[in-house]
């Protein structure tokens, strides 16, 4: 964390020296024959690390000095030294400034800072707090106590479902509105809160006592372990269990709204699930084919929104496949290969009616050194690329000789030549060498086409095949409200 100018002025020319390193790289990548290329990418890896380290420092402490701050946050009693600092930055106040404020040395405050007020009084914290001229509060969080709307909003922000999601996707569209607009009597807060709760304990499972009582709410019991999902690198699997259950609870509806539609056994042959993408739609391989394809399978693919979380979920209840797609990515390429994917762990072990599996994130050894997770993208892959993967991203490497930064320029040349999605052959080579430990995912980014909005092509692809046949309200109210 940068404390002051001169940190900020290091800061600054170091992240400038690594950039130019990297740009180095990029120019001359063969000027290093002596050395494996294998060593000279993870030195490139390494420093683009190390900037975007950096460059994330240099963010926070701007953003600090802009005035652009009047909130502080702090998740622990372990963050108030850090809390601190960041107040006197937003402040305006350098190190000597807020010394002179306690009629201490500037140094006293450096070391202070440094060692993060670990040698500081209790009273000294509270001067500090004073000279700062800060207001602290909320930031105590005992268990609360709902007794209105706005305290059970405050007791489900402390395990992680914030505000926009509850009004946004839990509550009906007439009780978002009212919600929205400030209730207005104590009446009418009473049973909105109400109706809140039997919302809530329909999809986590807490019971009213668990809503109302004085102790913090329990960690839904169902989230992780029925979920088979690709995290993001730093998620909070809190959050990812809170939002995996909500996903779970709509795949479930959307499964029973399906029992009386055929099922179809899932082929696990690229070649077989390619010629009848191809057949549905007369020689097109876009995601909106696939999706349809998929759905004629029996198969449910359910498309959600929102920040973080998971990327992919698959579960399956009386025998019926429920796929939920969570990418943040606008390319139909990425979706139609996560797609894939999950199609293919959809089809493993037919035989069990029941099927639930945990995955690790993405960048994970587990998911790495996964036969399955290796099959599912090899099985994604040559459906894409009309089983050519493997020869393709062969030949991409040759070309590139060994060389990552060489790829975007050589996959272009590669897929023009060999009839083949851009796009798609990008995101295979990117799955490729995250089995190698290497992050390739903003390289593949680049090479994307943005067509129609991808999580608007599944979700109409979802109404229009849902028969929509869900008799409890509540389901229907939050099925409604995930698809808008």
């Amino acid at each position: 964390m940068i404390t002051n100018e001169r940190q900020y002025r290091i800061t600054r020319k170091k992240a400038h020296s690594f950039a130019r390193a990297i740009e180095d790289f990029d120019v001359s990548p063969d000027n290093r024959t002596d050395v494996h290329p294998r060593l000279v990418l993870a030195e490139r890896e390494a420093l683009e690390s190390q900037l975007e380290e950096l460059r994330e420092e240099l963010e926070e402490y701007e953003q600090l000095k802009s005035a652009e701050v009047s909130i502080i946050s702090v998740g622990s009693f372990e963050e108030l030294a850090d809390g601190l600092i960041k107040a006197r930055i937003a402040g305006g106040l350098s190190q000597r400034a807020l010394a002179q404020r306690l009629k201490l040395k500037e140094q006293q405050i450096q070391r202070y800072e440094v060692e993060r007020y670990a040698s500081a009084s209790y009273q000294r914290l509270c001067q500090v707090a004073r000279a700062l001229e800060l207001r602290i509060e909320n930031e105590i969080l005992l268990p609360v106590v709902p007794d209105s709307f706005k305290g059970l909003l405050a007791k489900l922000n402390q395990v992680g479902l914030g505000r926009d999601f509850v009004v946004g996707r839990l509550l009906s569209s007439a009780d978002a509105a009212i919600a929205d607009g400030e209730v207005p009597d104590q009446s009418i807060d009473q049973r909105l809160t109400a109706k809140a709760a039997v919302v809530l304990e329909r999809v986590f499972g807490w019971r009213r006592d668990d809503i109302f009582g004085a102790q913090a709410l329990p960690a839904p019991l169902t989230a992780v372990a029925a979920a088979r999902f690709k995290m993001p690198k730093r998620r909070d699997e809190g959050a990812a269990g809170l939002f995996a259950t909500y996903a779970n609870h709509l795949a479930l509806v959307a499964i029973r709204g399906m029992a009386d539609c055929p099922i179809e056994s899932i082929p696990t042959d690229p070649g077989e699930m390619r010629r009848r993408i191809l057949a549905r739609g007369e020689g097109k391989d876009d995601l909106r084919t696939v999706l349809h394809t998929v759905w004629d399978l029996g198969v449910v693919v359910l498309p959600l929104r929102g920040r973080g979380t998971f990327h992919g979920a698959c579960w399956r209840y009386e025998g019926r496949n429920a796929i939920v797609l969570k990418q943040r990515s606008k390319h139909e390429a990425r979706w139609t290969f996560d797609l894939l994917h999950e199609v293919f762990h959809a089809a493993q072990r037919p035989e069990e009616r029941t099927f639930e599996l945990v995955e690790a994130e993405a960048t994970s050894s587990e998911r790495r050194e996964s036969d399955e997770e290796i099959a599912a993208s090899q099985f994604a892959g040559n459906v894409m690329l009309d089983g050519r993967a493997n020869e393709l991203a062969e030949d991409c490497v040759a070309q590139a000789n060994n060389m990552i930064p060489r790829l975007q320029r050589v996959i272009r040349i590669v897929a023009k030549k060999r009839g083949v999605s851009i796009g798609a052959l990008a995101n295979y080579m990117a799955y490729r060498l995250s089995w190698q430990g290497f992050n390739w995912w903003g390289a593949a980014a680049n090479l994307q086409r943005e067509d129609e909005d991808p999580w608007t092509v599944a979700r109409d692809v979802f109404v229009e095949r849902h028969p929509y046949r869900i008799e409890d309200e509540i389901d229907r109210s939050l099925l409604n409200r995930a698809l808008n």
